[in-house]
Formats: structure tokens, C-alpha cells, sequence
């Protein structure tokens, strides 16, 4: 992951590429994320994740998350979405699943509902392309 001066960080880049489809992980954690059909995620671990330290590690986890036609109507009418400022930003290895040039929406109620105010998250929305996609850090 590029940060905005346009160096990478210890901390975004993956010491590992490993894609994830199966969707059963993240809507255990996040049921209120809705139905959807396909995902494409990985998680990194935070910071220096060292075996010698004992304790949980802290992870982002991004991914893209693809719905149904009506589950897209849904969170259409459900929340008021409005205007990303800025793309995306998620983990290396999701990049190449994000759309360039998709008209990215965000809803602060929308992310206070998926996470229960309890994760740092952001998800943007892209109602043509029937996706959202989800930057999550979790402790």
C-alpha cells in the first residue's frame, strides 16, 4: 500500500499474498455487511507481528465485497450514500480487484451499522458495479 506522501509503510505492506473467496469469515464477524454473493479479502498484521512477543496481533483486513441486483436497490434506499473524496485504499494484494474510476459512495451510518462502532472501517460503495469495498483494522 502507497501512502499519501507516496512511500510504503512497514505497516501496509503484506508479508503474505494469500486471497481469501470464502465470505463466512467476514460475515461472522460483520452479518450486518449484507448478502453477498462473491468476496475477495486478506488480512496483514498491523505493525511488527513477532512470535517472541506474546498477545494478539492487530490486522487489517480488505477485501471486495460483490451483491445481488436487489441487495444493491437495498443499500441504495437504505442510507444516503454520498460522495467518496477519495478512492479506496486498501491492502496490495486486494488493489487489483478495486475498479479504477468507479463513482465511490460512503455512509457513516452505513459503517457504524456493519461494525457496531467497535472496528476503525471504512466502505465504499459502488452501486453500478453491484460492490462495496471494505478497509477494516481489527485488534
Amino acid at each position: 500500500m502507497v501512502d499519501s506522501s507516496g512511500s510504503r509503510s512497514a505497516a501496509n505492506r503484506p508479508t503474505h499474498s494469500t486471497i481469501q473467496r470464502d465470505k463466512k469469515p467476514i460475515l461472522e464477524r460483520f452479518p450486518k455487511l449484507g448478502n453477498v454473493t462473491d468476496i475477495e479479502w486478506d488480512e496483514v498484521p498491523l505493525g511488527s507481528a513477532s512470535s517472541r512477543i506474546p498477545g494478539p496481533t492487530d490486522y487489517r483486513v480488505s477485501g471486495v465485497a460483490h451483491f445481488a441486483k436487489e441487495d444493491v436497490r437495498r443499500l441504495q434506499q437504505d442510507y444516503d450514500w454520498a460522495p467518496a473524496k477519495k478512492p479506496p485504499a486498501v491492502v496490495e494484494s486486494i488493489a487489483p480487484f478495486v475498479p479504477k474510476g468507479a463513482a465511490w459512495k460512503v455512509n457513516k451510518e452505513f459503517t457504524s451499522e456493519v461494525t457496531g462502532d467497535i472496528y476503525t472501517a471504512r466502505f465504499h460503495f459502488d452501486p453500478q458495479g453491484g460492490m462495496i469495498v471494505f478497509d477494516i483494522e481489527i485488534s
